[in-house]
């Protein structure tokens, strides 16, 4: 399991149903080619804040490996049954505040 944090464009999202959520994102700092464009899953129930298309911010994602990795079902560990991009958190950008302050 590896955890990565990637600045990004919000570009669209795709409910797929039973609440998962699938959202696509702009990679706006690519080191590779390959995450030029973002793809990750919301499992159900997950508590987020609101995003929209066009909103920058940055976006946390956990790569998980089939069969290798695992999840916890309140039981014991269940190995993932596919490699995905699992989505965990999207914090917007903070707007620059350039203001000047004259004192007297």
């Amino acid at each position: 399991m590896t955890t990565v944090t990637y600045h990004v464009e919000v570009i669209g999202s795709y409910n797929q149903g039973f609440g998962y959520i699938w959202h696509v994102f702009k990679n706006l700092e690519p080191m590779e080619p390959d995450t030029q464009y973002i793809a990750c899953i919301e499992f159900p129930n997950w508590v987020k804040d609101t995003f929209n298309p066009g909103d920058k911010g940055y976006l946390t994602v956990k790569y998980v490996e089939q069969g290798v990795d695992k999840w916890f079902d309140g039981k014991s560990l269940i190995p993932y049954n596919y490699d995905n991009a699992i989505f965990l958190v999207f914090k917007h950008e903070q707007p620059i505040v350039t203001e000047e302050i004259i004192l007297d």
